[in-house]
């Protein structure tokens, strides 16, 4: 696992039920830092054989159980290809997936392709009984990212009044939601 997460497969986080809560602050020209958590009920975690590669150390994990929570609290600071995998070429489920680009005078353009993470739905919403296992399971579960700089200036996530972040936050009717109604690409435009 090169990097950590940002665009879960929603199969994996619906298989594993998995809570996720991300902030990406760009730094400069090539720098960002990500810090957040995933987490699972630990009886997935357990059920899964204690894999490791939820929570690598190698990349600023740290893996906190407790009796009900497999939890991997993580910060890590780095150049934009060491934070950031390009869409489709990730090599493990937990490495963030978009793009960090430079756009000269300050700005750095931000893209978390939120599309990919609802397109594995289709399998799921074939079939009724697990589409009711997995709306029970997910219940007040949510995914989160917030993107942080010295200022937004544009997103399509909501920005916040001190127009220093843009947040999108995902829960278990927005996977579920038609096609057509899915959240698009998390996209912003950030000062640094």
């Amino acid at each position: 696992m090169r990097a950590l997460l940002f665009t879960l497969p929603a199969a994996l986080a619906l298989s594993a039920c998995v809570e996720v809560d991300m902030t990406l602050e760009v730094l400069g020209d090539d720098q960002a830092r990500v810090t957040g958590y995933m987490q699972m009920q630990r009886q997935m975690y357990d059920m899964s054989g204690g894999d490791d590669s939820f929570c690598d150390a190698d990349d600023g994990g740290t893996l906190v159980l407790t009796e009900t929570h497999a939890r991997c609290e993580f910060d890590k600071t780095g150049s934009f290809d060491e934070i950031m995998q390009p869409e489709g070429e990730s090599d493990s489920p937990a490495e963030m997936q978009g793009e960090l680009v430079s756009l000269g005078d300050g700005r750095v353009r931000a893209l978390l392709p939120l599309s990919g993470m609802t397109d594995d739905m289709a399998e799921v919403e074939e079939d009724p009984q697990m589409m009711a296992m997995m709306r029970q399971m997910m219940a007040g579960m949510s995914i989160s990212f917030t993107i942080k700089g010295r200022e937004i200036e544009s997103s399509t996530g909501t920005i916040s009044a001190d127009g220093t972040s843009a947040n999108i936050t995902l829960g278990i009717d927005d996977l579920f939601a038609p096609a057509d109604e899915r959240p698009g690409d998390f996209e912003t435009i950030v000062r640094y």
